[in-house]
């Protein structure tokens, strides 16, 4: 019975590109968190490096630096292993899910009751244009989740201008002197 292969084929496929969507944006945040920590240590070296600091010697400020190495080492060691955990997850529930939906289809594929193939057609006119949409829903995230991958990892910059929006300064209050109120009250 292909009729149901088709929609099982489709919700294989829907669930496939949910499954990669998921792994590309925890990709994509595994690498603007590198980024980040990347970042923020070049800066605290570059600030203790630059600055004379009163009472602190050039070894406390290299004792410093090695200090946030450590942290920032062990904040990207724990960030990889996190991030592989969920993509270990997120591909068991994929495989659970698509193994689940191969059961279901075998099994509607096994039926031979005319009466229960009748409704089984029903059933594929009316689902398969939502199947079908709902393909091309998943690639689309997909491609989304792409995108916003590859924006993260700097590979592609996009060429967008940056609107700074200026906040309105509240105008200044005068100070009201407490002898002054009181004579009002």
């Amino acid at each position: 019975m292909t009729t149901q292969t088709t929609i099982a084929s489709a919700a294989i496929h829907v669930v496939g590109q949910y499954n990669d969507a998921g792994k590309t944006l925890v990709s994509a945040y595994r690498t603007g968190m590198h980024r980040l920590l990347g970042g923020a240590a070049s800066r605290y070296s570059n600030f203790l490096g630059n600055r004379q600091i009163p009472m602190v010697s050039e070894q406390i400020k290299a004792n410093l630096i090695g200090a946030q190495e450590k942290v920032n080492g062990f904040l990207a060691n724990r960030l990889d292993i996190d991030t592989s955990r969920i993509v270990s997850v997120m591909d068991r529930v994929a495989a659970g899910t698509t193994s689940g939906i191969e059961t279901v289809a075998s099994r509607v594929a096994r039926v031979e009751s005319p009466v229960v193939t009748s409704v089984l057609n029903t059933l594929h006119a009316v689902n398969q244009p939502i199947a079908t949409v709902s393909v091309q829903i998943a690639d689309k995230i997909a491609a989304g989740a792409k995108q916003i991958e590859t924006r993260v990892g700097g590979e592609a910059v996009v060429a967008k201008t940056v609107r700074t929006v200026k906040a309105k300064v509240a105008a200044a209050k005068k100070p009201v002197r407490r002898a002054a109120a009181r004579k009002a009250a």
